[in-house]
């Protein structure tokens, strides 16, 4: 056994410890089930691709989701291999049966990180702008207010870290494992919400939330 992998370990047992409670339970075993299988993320991806004014943050989300998943359970998983914690550790406690595959990353994290950056950074306005200024989240310039969905977007990234956080007192994942799933889950939002901007730019196709207000309300007043 490595010393990193020792120092991992000991620290999740610090964690559990730490945490652990029996009203405390049930409650991270129902945070931990929104990360189950992605299916709550993939809820919410085609949920905003139903209506039209939230139809591109919902492929921008959509995305950034499929691309996590390619990355961590299809690529990264199968490649790093680590064995669970809970079979290196015998003080390490197992709330939930076996996944069945490998701990690093953990999946739990990077999967509901990968959607819930995409949601934050792109109704984020940028270098000082306004949210005015923030490309329209909806179809064909008929989007929902940036603002309203950066609040969101914020409370969903608090939602993967509290799955993250639940994968450790659940004794699924080591720290590092969670760490690097939510880490991977940002990168891999951003590399893909940069990519759909950049096709949008080279096809002239954004446009500000505040411009398309103000093309409505000019085509009111004729």
């Amino acid at each position: 056994m490595s010393e990193f992998t020792l120092f991992d370990g000991k620290f999740l047992i610090g964690i559990q410890k730490l945490l652990n409670a029996d009203w405390l339970t049930p409650v991270m075993k129902a945070i931990t089930f929104l990360g189950e299988k992605g299916i709550f993320w993939i809820c919410v991806c085609l949920l905003l691709i139903m209506f039209r004014r939230t139809r591109r943050l919902g492929i921008i989300c959509a995305v950034s989701l499929a691309f996590t998943f390619i990355c961590c359970n299809l690529i990264i998983k199968p490649a790093v291999d680590r064995t669970r914690p809970w079979i290196m550790f015998r003080e390490v406690v197992r709330y939930l049966e076996p996944p069945g595959d490998a701990s690093f990353p953990s999946g739990h994290s990077a999967n509901a990180m990968g959607p819930a950056w995409a949601m934050f950074i792109a109704s984020m306005p940028l270098r000082g702008k306004s949210y005015d200024e923030v490309p329209c989240l909806g179809w064909r310039g008929d989007g929902v207010s940036p603002k309203a969905v950066h609040g969101f977007g914020a409370a969903a990234v608090v939602l993967a870290l509290l799955i993250g956080l639940s994968r450790l007192y659940l004794g699924m994942h080591y720290p590092s494992d969670v760490a690097s799933g939510l880490l991977l889950g940002m990168i891999c939002a951003t590399v893909m919400f940069r990519a759909i901007r950049l096709i949008e730019i080279n096809d002239g196709a954004l446009i500000g939330s505040g411009e398309r207000r103000k093309e409505k309300a000019g085509k009111k007043q004729e």
